[in-house]
């Protein structure tokens, strides 16, 4: 019995570390947003990364169009993704293809 809870307890332990671990980098690596300087692209650099986002994003429905297909995401949730996907384009279409990191979407959570 002795060695059932000793064995119970270093599982726990080790699920814990490795639990924690992880997260304790991964908070570290959210501070340090990048920092996008504010330049004025040209209407070459524009053009280049339009084609670049709109593949990105066509590549993307692609795959949401197949986990409908497949059955892991309902008709209803692959258009409502794919519609986001067509916001975030519109957005970074606005903002000159330079992201802009709002600090509403990179809170911390309570607690931390």
């Amino acid at each position: 019995m002795k060695k059932y809870f000793h064995s119970t307890f270093i599982a726990l332990l080790t699920l814990a570390f490795l639990i924690a671990i992880p997260s304790f980098a991964f908070a570290e690596e959210q501070e340090e947003m990048p920092q996008y300087k504010d330049v004025k692209l040209t209407e070459e650099q524009l053009k280049e990364l339009k084609v670049l986002y709109e593949d990105v994003i066509n590549k993307r429905k692609g795959i949401i169009n197949k986990y409908v297909e497949f059955g892991v995401l309902t008709k209803e949730d692959g258009e409502q993704m794919k519609k986001h996907l067509d916001k975030f384009f519109e957005k970074m279409e606005k903002d000159g293809y330079i992201p802009k990191w709002d600090k509403k979407h990179h809170h911390k959570h309570k607690g931390e």
